[in-house]
């Protein structure tokens, strides 16, 4: 289902564009940029979910790709951005990728399906090793055979500084996750994400976070994405004066629910 749809996107001109990927709860969805017009040509959203079923969300994106030829245009970049609670981050002193299996063993478990891969945060001097769907990444690999991975908390740490307020803290929701990240200007203070099915759940895990980092709450900016509902939202006026829905400074996509769920896909990378 299309939510953008500019008519300035000229096919023609792809190869000047950047396709972002991004696969969570909501499902399949990308977004083709103009990164120097700081224009979103094109925004589309599956109208199938992300299930416990890794196999049948995957054969939908296999047919939904196979249907749709833009996607398999020659583009500046191709980024993919996927959802997982799998990662851990490692300073970059300590990170060698032929070690990268062992440290990440150390918190989690891989599925059957999943693979390890990194990304490094040169900004922060950290590198984050984390799973995703090996199966996902080989069918983006038939429409695109080079692109970039990286998981969802990675587009929010790289772009800390876009935001100018101090103290921040990030809070991406998803019922069943929540990804908390809070820093201190551009300083990286604490990043981790925990099981939430209920949003009660993850103001705990908020609360947890912030006393960990004992920043003032009445002086932090708290910036929302991913499912949250207006209700939820308000609620967080209550605890917190400052509440912003993640969004990009000059790239704007729309209302308030459309710039949670995706504004990391226009994020730069």
């Amino acid at each position: 289902m299309p939510i953008i749809v500019n008519k300035q996107l000229e096919l023609e001109k792809t190869n000047q564009y950047r396709l972002s990927i991004q696969a969570d709860l909501n499902g399949f969805s990308f977004s083709i940029v103009n990164e120097e017009a700081r224009r979103c040509h094109f925004l589309y959203q599956s109208e199938f979910g992300m299930s416990d079923d890794a196999d049948l969300f995957s054969k939908s994106v296999l047919k939904l790709t196979e249907g749709f030829p833009l996607l398999a245009r020659k583009f500046a970049g191709v980024d993919v951005i996927v959802n997982t609670h799998k990662y851990a981050l490692v300073p970059l002193k300590m990170f060698r990728e032929e070690d990268a299996w062992q440290q990440f063993r150390q918190l989690h478990t891989l599925d059957e399906y999943e693979e390890i891969d990194t990304a490094v945060l040169e900004g922060q001097q950290i590198a984050v090793i984390f799973a995703a769907n090996s199966t996902f990444l080989n069918i983006i690999k038939k429409i695109q055979p080079q692109f970039r991975v990286f998981p969802s908390v990675y587009p929010i740490i790289r772009n800390t500084g876009l935001f100018p307020e101090h103290n921040k803290i990030f809070v991406q929701y998803h019922k069943g996750n929540v990804h908390v990240i809070i820093t201190e200007g551009t300083k990286l203070l604490f990043c981790n994400s925990f099981p939430a099915i209920h949003f009660n759940t993850a103001l705990y895990f908020i609360f947890l976070a912030l006393k960990q980092t004992q920043l003032n709450q009445e002086q932090t900016t708290l910036f929302a994405s991913g499912n949250f509902r207006d209700e939820e939202i308000y609620n967080l006026t209550k605890y917190f004066p400052k509440v912003r829905f993640l969004r990009h400074p000059s790239i704007q996509l729309g209302p308030q629910d459309v710039e949670m769920k995706y504004a990391p896909l226009v994020l730069p990378l």
